[in-house]
């Protein structure tokens, strides 16, 4: 089976935390303000999801949406636990950094996704072994997040949205006259 296919596989079954850590999501007011007009359209996060991927050096990427969950898988780059840990504090990274461009793209997609008000996102990523293979777990509904090891080694990043509500009205974006 090559890596991809691992990944995928993976992202079919996700497993459980073998340890964790939780937190709530800081900042909610300035993290809210942004998900609502940091894209045009929130439909956009799968192009913010793309644009993470390939900063993130992915060589394959795989896609599969339907009306309410959508899998992305890829293999390449990965994600640190740090980075997944402070995931929306990237939001308000400079876009000249582009050594974080993909973790801020990621942010600015899985934020916008959050607008669908999913069951879960749930966003492994690892180089193989345990050690380095992180699992994140946003429960849309609380902004609760759960962070840890997940019970097996990963190569690769899958990033599971379940539950979306694609079907909600969203905020107008201001006009702006000039």
């Amino acid at each position: 089976m090559s890596s991809i296919d691992a990944v995928i596989a993976r992202s079919r079954r996700p497993g459980e935390f073998s340890e964790r850590k939780q937190f709530t999501v800081a900042r909610a007011r300035g993290i809210q303000k942004m998900r609502k007009f940091a894209l045009a359209d929130p439909n956009y996060y799968i192009l913010k999801l793309i644009q993470a991927a390939i900063a993130n050096d992915a060589h394959y990427i795989d896609i599969q949406v339907d009306r309410s969950d959508c899998t992305f898988a890829y293999i390449g780059g990965g994600l640190r636990q740090y980075e997944l840990a402070q995931l929306f504090d990237f939001l308000f990274a400079s876009k000249d950094r582009t050594d974080i461009g993909h973790v801020r793209e990621l942010a600015l997609g899985i934020n916008a996704v959050l607008l669908f008000e999913p069951e879960a996102v749930i966003i492994e990523s690892g180089d193989g072994t345990l050690r380095g293979t992180t699992r994140m777990v946003v429960h849309g509904s609380h902004d609760r997040v759960e962070i840890g090891t997940p019970q097996r080694a990963l190569a690769g990043t899958y990033i599971s949205i379940q539950g979306m509500k694609r079907d909600k009205s969203y905020p107008e974006r201001p006009v702006e006259c000039g």
